[in-house]
């Protein structure tokens, strides 16, 4: 493991800090675990984000973060992501 992500180049987390708020195992932090989500979304590169993303709190908070990622072209490949994830689930459940 990285002992910090250069897309934390702003706030004093190192990558166990910033793994545990993304799981939701870190309750003594400013950040909450939708604005590690964000952050993992808008500044992570695909590998980490594919190494990172934790599923389910993905699924379950897409829609209400989608208009708050700035790239379009980030957001695109998210809500893509996230209707695939969708479609695959049904066909499976």
């Amino acid at each position: 493991m990285q002992s910090r992500y250069a897309w934390l180049w702003d706030v004093d987390l190192d990558a166990e800090g910033f793994e545990a708020i993304l799981a939701g195992q870190h309750e003594d932090s400013p950040h909450d675990r939708r604005w590690a989500l964000l952050r993992l979304i808008e500044y992570a590169a695909y590998a980490d984000i594919r190494r990172l993303l934790p599923l389910d709190f993905f699924l379950a908070e897409w829609r209400n973060l989608a208009p708050r990622v700035r790239s379009r072209t980030r957001r695109e490949g998210m809500d893509f992501f996230y209707h695939r994830r969708l479609r695959q689930l049904a066909s499976h459940g």
